[in-house]
């Protein structure tokens, strides 16, 4: 959880710097649940187990969170969002396999996977202030902190393998106000570095009822390919997500 901290405190310290004079919608703020349904498979100095068939992961509900924060003058904005990624399940194979160590066939083991990742990115809008209340474009670069933690527990025997790993990734959105009580928005996050790959699309839907308030709906693909040494994930996790908050 210590990035998690780290980050939240960088852009509370930021928030605090903000003039009082600020205009409107300097801050937005949300929490929600992601419905993740994971897919892909993970290996650790051994054999590939594919994430739902060997590991059998299933969907899972959990938190997510961001903050946006719009800065004076020539300032970049900061936007920070919060993904818990955790899968916990139990199975049985009828071979020996290896992940990190030897683990026996025919015998009851659990599996545990962590994929907490915080993503802090500083950008611009790119649409002139007055259009922005219809429609705006933002880009920015987007730093990514994965909290990756796995283990396989069977009979006593116990093998767990942890890292954290920062990556850039590119950031791009898009607003659109189709009416005063229901906007359209768009996010994009990836990038390429050799074998390894990042991308995270989410589409959301969201309604005004009362301002400053709103309640949001949509869909998020992620995925994530993990190249390093002894261990290799390749996860994609997709499913609707739901979402309330408040922006200022």
């Amino acid at each position: 959880m210590r990035p998690f901290f780290l980050c939240a405190a960088l852009l509370a310290s930021l928030a605090l710097l903000m003039p009082a004079t600020s205009h409107a919608s300097d801050i937005e703020a949300a929490a929600g649940l992601w419905r993740q349904e994971p897919s892909g498979d993970l290996s650790c100095s051994g054999d590939t187990l594919d994430l739902r068939r060997d590991l059998n992961y299933t969907k899972q509900d959990r938190f997510t969170a961001r903050l946006k924060v719009h800065l004076p003058a020539l300032l970049p904005n900061m936007y920070f969002m919060a993904t818990f990624v955790k899968f916990k399940a139990e199975n049985t194979l009828p071979h020996p396999f290896v992940f990190g160590i030897p683990f026996a066939a025919d015998a009851p083991f659990t599996a545990d996977t962590q994929l907490n990742h915080y993503d802090i990115a500083p950008y611009y809008s790119l649409v002139p202030r007055p259009a922005r209340g219809i429609f705006n474009v933002d880009a920015g670069v987007n730093a990514r902190v994965i909290d990756l933690k796995t283990s396989i527990t069977q009979n006593g025997t116990f093998f767990i393998k942890s890292s954290t790993i920062v990556v850039p990734l590119i950031y791009i959105g898009a607003r659109l106000r189709a009416s005063s009580l229901v906007g359209i928005e768009g996010e994009a996050r990836g990038m390429v570095f050799g074998s390894e790959h990042y991308l995270d699309l989410i589409g959301r839907i969201k309604i005004l009822p009362v301002k400053p308030f709103f309640i949001a709906a949509g869909y998020r693909y992620d995925w994530m390919k993990i190249d390093r040494h002894d261990i290799n994930v390749d996860a994609r996790l997709a499913g609707p997500f739901v979402e309330a908050g408040i922006d200022l």
